[in-house]
C-alpha cells in the first residue's frame, strides 16, 4: 500500500509516518482541544526525495555516528547542502490542494515546523533542536520544508542522541503546516511543576506577541504558578513574576518583526487572572487525556486560546513534599525576641541555630525534610520561621500540629501539605531518641548554665580590653566550640512539648470547659523559674527605695540624672541590690536575640525609669504582694482541677507527675535562655573588643560595624584578610534604612506580594539569584561562554555562565557541573534540555555574564535558584 506525502493534522495517528509532533496535535484535536487545523508532509516525501537525489539515509547517518564529535561538522554540513538542493517542487502541488480541502487559502503566512519521528516522545524531546520557521509566505514553503528535513543533519542533533540513550538508528524528518496566528499573546504551560514536579501546580510562561523567543531563551518571559486544588474547580494563583518588556514579536506584512513596547505596556502581565486560570485548566485536561504530565505550547488570538503543541514532560521531578516557595512564614517568635530589623550577624546567628540546633536534632530522629527547604527566610530584612515545616515535622512525629500556633503564636498553617507520619518502627525509635534528648538536656542543664555564667565573668566589658586580636579570635572560637558541644535547646523544648502534648490530650476530656485557664492558673509564680524571679527581684528594688530615704530622694527628683546615679546612690543598700539585679539579668535585653541589641548593663537608666515610675504609681504592688497573688492563683486552681477530678483520685495522680515535669521543663527553658544571654554578653563583649582594634586600624569605621558581618565572613575579617569591608558594611546599613522604610505583614503565604517584593529585588552579599531550572546544587568554576569559540576551555565540572540557554549548546552539558543564564525561564527548550541532562541550572539571572569573573568558584543550589559566590582564598 502506497504511503501518502501530505496527511491533514486530524488523520495523524502513525509515529513514524508523522512524527511526534503531528501526533500530539491529531490526539488534541480527536479530543476536541482547540487546535488550529493543517497538514502534515509526512516522512515518506522525506524519504522519496532522498532516495531519488541518491542519498541513502541509513549509510551517512552511520558515517557521521562513527566519527568523533569535532570530526562530524565537515560530513554533516555535506548532507545539509544536498538535502537543501532537492526539487521538491511536485509536493507544491500536492500541500496547495490539500489545504484547500481543509477549507485554508494558501495565501497568507504559515507557521512550518519540524514533526521528527524521534521528537516529542516520552524520553526525548529534542526541545528546539529542530528548526521552526514562522510567518512563512506561499513561495517559500518549499524551502522551509527543505530546511526542517536539513535541520535532522545537524551536529547538536547527532549529539543530543548518542548521549541521551545511544540510539543510532536513523530518525526521519516529517513537517507540519498550520496557518500562522498573530497571536496577542503566547507561550508554555506545564501542567506540573518543571521543577519540584508537584503535580498539584501548573507552571505558565508567557510574552505579548509571539512566543519564538520564548522557546529559544533569549528572552526572560512573565512566569506564573496556579495550584490545582483538590476539586478540579479550585484553582489559586500562587506566584506571579512579571517582567518588563521591551518589545513583542508580531506578524507582519513581511513576516515576524519585532515590535518596541511602550513602557506602560511591558510592564503589565502578559496575562489577564482569567485567561491564566483558564489555561491552567486546559493544561490539566490535556494531561488527563494523553495520560501523562505535559509541555504545551500555546497562543492567545482575539481572545481564542489555542494550542499549538503537546509533548510528554520527559524529566519528571521526584516530587517533594514541598518547596520554600509554597510555604507558609510566620514572624512570631522570632519578632517577639529578635528587632524589627536584627543585625546581618544576628540573621546569619540565627539561621545557624536553626539548622544546627533545631533541624539536625529532627533529622536524627528521622524526620524527611526536603533539602532545599529552609526554617527561616529573610524577607525585606525581617526574620520569618516557616510554620509550614514546623507543622510537617510534628505531623510525621505523630503529634497535633495545632498545638504549634499555641505554642509559637502566629496562625495554623492553612494550607498544610499531604505529609506521612514516620512508620511504627520509626515512630518508636524517635520516641526512644526524643526521651534521651530530653533527659540529657535535664541532666547536663546545670553544668552547662553555670558554664555560660562565668564566660560573661570572664569576658566581661573590663576583662576584655586587655585581649589582643588574635586573643579575641581564640576566645570566639573557644566559645562557639562549646555552644556547640553544649546546646540544650532542643532537649528542653522536646520536653515541654511532651508535656502539653499529653495534657493537652488528658485535660480537655478531664475537665472539659476551661482546662486552659485552670492549667494556666497552676503555672503561676513557679519560684524556680528565673523570669519569674525577675519579676520579684524588680518589685524588691522599688520596695528597698520606699524605705530608704537616699533613694526614694535621689530617684523621686524631677531634675534626674541617670548619668550619676552610681554617685548618688553611693553605699545605699539600693545600688547593692541594683548591682546585684545587673549580674543576674544585666545581659537581658529588648531584642536579645540579636547580639548588636543593647543589654540592659549597658543602659541601665532604662531599668531606673521603670522603677522610678513603679515608686512613683500609688498601686504598684511589693514584692510580698506579688508572690502572695501568684501563690494564690496557683493554690486555688490546682483545687479545682482536683474538685473536677472527683472521685477518680488516679487522674490527680497522672496529672500531678505531669504537671511536676511540666514545671521543671518550663523552668529549664527560661533558665536556658536566660544563660544562652550571658553567652550572647560574653560574645557581645569579645566582638565590640574586636571592632574597636579594628576601628584603630582603620579596616572598619565604629567598633559596632562588626555586627553588620555575617557569622560566615567573621573569620576573614579578624584574620586580616583584604577586603573592603567599609564599603560592605555601608552597603548593608543603607539597605537596613530602605528596609526600615518598607511595613511587612506578620504571616507570608505562597503568591503574597511582600514575598514576590522580595524576591524581585536585587540579591547582595556574595549572592545571585533567578529562575530555578533543574533541582541539585553544585560547586565549580566559572568558565564564560560568548560563543563556540569559549567552548574549548570548558572543563568537566565547570560552570558555564552565557547569555541564553541555547540548544545548541547541549553537547557542552554532558561535561559542564553546572548553567547559569542571564535570561531565560523555565519551560524554554534550553532549559528542558538542561534539565533532562540532570544539569543543575538557574536562569535569568542579571548581569551574571559581567558579575561573575572567568574561573571564579561559586556554588549554584539550582533548587533555590541561588548562586553563592566563594570566598576567594
Amino acid at each position: 500500500m502506497t504511503r501518502p506525502f501530505i496527511l491533514p493534522l486530524s488523520q495523524c495517528t502513525k509515529l513514524d509516518l508523522v512524527g511526534g509532533k503531528a501526533v500530539g496535535l491529531a490526539r488534541l484535536l480527536a479530543a476536541g482541544f482547540p487546535a488550529p487545523p493543517g497538514i502534515c508532509v509526512t516522512t515518506e516525501a522525506y524519504d522519496v526525495h532522498l532516495k531519488a537525489a541518491g542519498f541513502s539515509q541509513k549509510d551517512e547517518w552511520q558515517k557521521v555516528c562513527a566519527l568523533s564529535e569535532g570530526e562530524r561538522e565537515p560530513l554533516l554540513n555535506n548532507c545539509r547542502v544536498r538535502i537543501r538542493q532537492l526539487d521538491v517542487s511536485d509536493l507544491a502541488v500536492q500541500w496547495t490542494t490539500a489545504l484547500q480541502a481543509l477549507n485554508l487559502s494558501p495565501s497568507g503566512s504559515w507557521a512550518v515546523r519540524s514533526s521528527a519521528t524521534n521528537e516529542d516522545a516520552g524520553q526525548t524531546s529534542f526541545a528546539g533542536l529542530y528548526q521552526t520557521h514562522l510567518g512563512v509566505s506561499p513561495l517559500h514553503i518549499d524551502a522551509a520544508i527543505k530546511n526542517l528535513w536539513a535541520s535532522l543533519w545537524h551536529n547538536r542533533v547527532v549529539q543530543y542522541i548518542v548521549q541521551r540513550d545511544g540510539n543510532r538508528e536513523v530518525p526521519a524528518m516529517a513537517v507540519v503546516i498550520q496557518p500562522m496566528l498573530n497571536a496577542q499573546a503566547a507561550g508554555v504551560a506545564y501542567s506540573i511543576h518543571p521543577v519540584t514536579g508537584r503535580s498539584n501546580q501548573v507552571v505558565v510562561n508567557a510574552v505579548p506577541g509571539l512566543a519564538a523567543s520564548l522557546v529559544d531563551g533569549s528572552v526572560t518571559p512573565d512566569q506564573y504558578v496556579v495550584r490545582c486544588g483538590a476539586s478540579s474547580n479550585t484553582y489559586t494563583i500562587v506566584d506571579r513574576r512579571i517582567i518588563t518588556k521591551d518589545t513583542a514579536q508580531r506578524l507582519g506584512s513581511a513576516g515576524v518583526l519585532n515590535e518596541t513596547l511602550p513602557h506602560e505596556v511591558g510592564i503589565r502581565s502578559s496575562l489577564s487572572d482569567r485567561e491564566l486560570i483558564e489555561l491552567a485548566r486546559v493544561a490539566k485536561r490535556v494531561e488527563l487525556v494523553l495520560r501523562h504530565p505535559v509541555d504545551i505550547e500555546w497562543a492567545i488570538e482575539a481572545g481564542q486560546m489555542w494550542l499549538l503543541q503537546a509533548r510528554p514532560v520527559t524529566v519528571v521531578p521526584q516530587s517533594v513534599a514541598f518547596t520554600n516557595d509554597e510555604c507558609e512564614w510566620s514572624r512570631t517568635n522570632f519578632k517577639e525576641t529578635m528587632p524589627e530589623l536584627p543585625s546581618p550577624l544576628g540573621l546569619s546567628f540565627l539561621e545557624k541555630v536553626m539548622e544546627s540546633f533545631i533541624l539536625d536534632p529532627y533529622r536524627r530522629l528521622g524526620c524527611r525534610i526536603p533539602l532545599e527547604v529552609s526554617s527561616v527566610r529573610i524577607v525585606q530584612g525581617r526574620p520569618y520561621i516557616n510554620i509550614t515545616l514546623m507543622h510537617s515535622l510534628v505531623v510525621q512525629l505523630g503529634g497535633d500540629p495545632s498545638i504549634l500556633a499555641e505554642q509559637m503564636g502566629g496562625q495554623q498553617v492553612t494550607d498544610p501539605p499531604r505529609i506521612e507520619r514516620l512508620g511504627l518502627g520509626a515512630l518508636v525509635r524517635a520516641g526512644f531518641l526524643l526521651v534521651w534528648y530530653i533527659r540529657q538536656a535535664a541532666r547536663q542543664a546545670p553544668a552547662w548554665f553555670a558554664q555560660m555564667k562565668q564566660m560573661a565573668a570572664d569576658y566581661s566589658p573590663t576583662q576584655v580590653q586587655r585581649l589582643s586580636l588574635g586573643d579575641v579570635k581564640e576566645r570566639l572560637a573557644d566559645i562557639g566550640r562549646q555552644l556547640e558541644t553544649h546546646e540544650l535547646t532542643f532537649g528542653i523544648a522536646g520536653g515541654v512539648t511532651q508535656c502539653l502534648q499529653a495534657l493537652g490530650f488528658l485535660l480537655p476530656r478531664w475537665l472539659g470547659v476551661g482546662w486552659r485557664g485552670l492549667l494556666n492558673g497552676a503555672l503561676q509564680g513557679q519560684a524556680q523559674a528565673i523570669s519569674a524571679l525577675q519579676i520579684i527581684r524588680l518589685a524588691e528594688l522599688v520596695d528597698c527605695a520606699r524605705a530608704e530615704e537616699r533613694a526614694r530622694s535621689v530617684l523621686g527628683e524631677d531634675n534626674w540624672d541617670p548619668a550619676t546615679f552610681r554617685t548618688s546612690l553611693q553605699e545605699t543598700e539600693f545600688l547593692r541590690l541594683f548591682d546585684r539585679y545587673l549580674d543576674e539579668y544585666g545581659y537581658r535585653g529588648v531584642g536579645e536575640s540579636d547580639i548588636m541589641s543593647s543589654r540592659f548593663i549597658d543602659q541601665p537608666e532604662l531599668i531606673l525609669d521603670i522603677l522610678r515610675a513603679q515608686l512613683h504609681a500609688p498601686l504598684s504592688q511589693s514584692a510580698a504582694e506579688i508572690v502572695g497573688r501568684q501563690e494564690t492563683i496557683r493554690k486555688e486552681a490546682l483545687q479545682e482541677i482536683k474538685r473536677r477530678f472527683g472521685w477518680r483520685r488516679y487522674r490527680w495522680r497522672i496529672f500531678s507527675w505531669w504537671y511536676r515535669r511540666l514545671c521543671r521543663y518550663f523552668a529549664l527553658r527560661e533558665a536556658n535562655r536566660h544563660h544562652l544571654m550571658y553567652y550572647a554578653g560574653a560574645g557581645r563583649n569579645l566582638l565590640l573588643r574586636a571592632g574597636a582594634l579594628l576601628a584603630e586600624q582603620g579596616v572598619i569605621a565604629h567598633k559596632a560595624d562588626v555586627f553588620f558581618i555575617r557569622l560566615e565572613e567573621q573569620q576573614e575579617l579578624l584574620d586580616g584578610t583584604r577586603r573592603d569591608w567599609r564599603a560592605l558594611i555601608e552597603s548593608r546599613k543603607n539597605e537596613r534604612v530602605r528596609n526600615a522604610g518598607v511595613a511587612v505583614p506578620d504571616i507570608i503565604r505562597p503568591g503574597d506580594a511582600a514575598l514576590r517584593q522580595d524576591k524581585d529585588r536585587p540579591v547582595s552579599d556574595g549572592i545571585l539569584s533567578g529562575i530555578p531550572i533543574g533541582a541539585g546544587s553544585v560547586a565549580g568554576p566559572i568558565r564564560l561562554v560568548r560563543s563556540m569559540t569559549d567552548w574549548g576551555k570548558v572543563n568537566s565540572g565547570d560552570i558555564i555562565v552565557a547569555p541564553v540557554i541555547d540548544p545548541g549548546m547541549a553537547p557542552l552539558f554532558g561535561i559542564a557541573g553546572g548553567l547559569i543564564v542571564e535570561m531565560g525561564g523555565t519551560l524554554s527548550h534550553g532549559a528542558i534540555i538542561a534539565r533532562e541532562y540532570g544539569l543543575p541550572t538557574v536562569a535569568n539571572v542579571e548581569g551574571a555574564m559581567t558579575r561573575l569573573s572567568e574561573g571564579q568558584r561559586v556554588i549554584v543550589d539550582a533548587g533555590s535558584g541561588t548562586i553563592r559566590i566563594e570566598p576567594s582564598l
